[in-house]
């Protein structure tokens, strides 16, 4: 296996963990309730995330699907970190709030048993996309980031584990906040 390749794997495992973590922060009865201030529900964040991840794996795939099929992929060579091309600092400073666009809005009505579900579903279709094109030079395959502006395939999945946890954080957030109500 290719080295950005375990490097990705490696950050989508532990950015997996980070967010369970702070999921287990907030009991699974009060995942689907909101703040008394407003915001998103944990059912709500994980809803977001499994769509962004979702539509992140899917135009990966077609990427890469279109790219293999026209033998345009050589041997990859580069074997720098790929988490290092990113600007990891700009997507997990939640003091700037950045406002997801209209496809990656949590479905309101998800509870979050399901959205984890989705979530987990999502996480393994993008693990599969990444292993399909491993060992190949994928830096040809790029879209752009609303935010972070043009990203290339490996990019893009450092991406979904770095945007995993900053909404790690922004669970914990919420687990002091639903506390805090509580005591009020």
């Amino acid at each position: 296996m290719h080295r950005r390749t375990q490097e990705l794997l490696g950050h989508l495992d532990r950015s997996r963990r980070v967010l369970l973590d702070a999921l287990a922060t907030i009991p699974a009865d009060r995942r689907d309730a909101r703040p008394a201030a407003g915001g998103w529900s944990a059912a709500n964040v994980l809803s977001h995330l499994a769509r962004t991840e979702g539509q992140v794996a899917a135009f990966l795939q077609r990427a890469l699907r279109t790219a293999l099929a026209d033998d345009a992929l050589p041997p990859a060579a580069d074997e720098s970190s790929v988490l290092a091309s990113i600007d990891e600092d700009r997507l997990l400073d939640r003091t700037t709030r950045l406002v997801a666009p209209d496809f990656a809005a949590p479905d309101p009505e998800m509870p979050a048993d399901r959205a984890l579900a989705e979530l987990e579903r999502a996480r393994e279709r993008a693990r599969q996309v990444l292993l399909a094109g491993d060992g190949r030079d994928t830096s040809s395959l790029r879209r752009a980031h609303h935010v972070l502006g043009e990203l290339t395939f490996e990019q893009w999945l450092a991406f979904v584990g770095l945007h995993m946890q900053r909404h790690a954080a922004q669970l914990v957030e919420l687990g002091e906040r639903l506390a805090a109500d509580d005591r009020a």
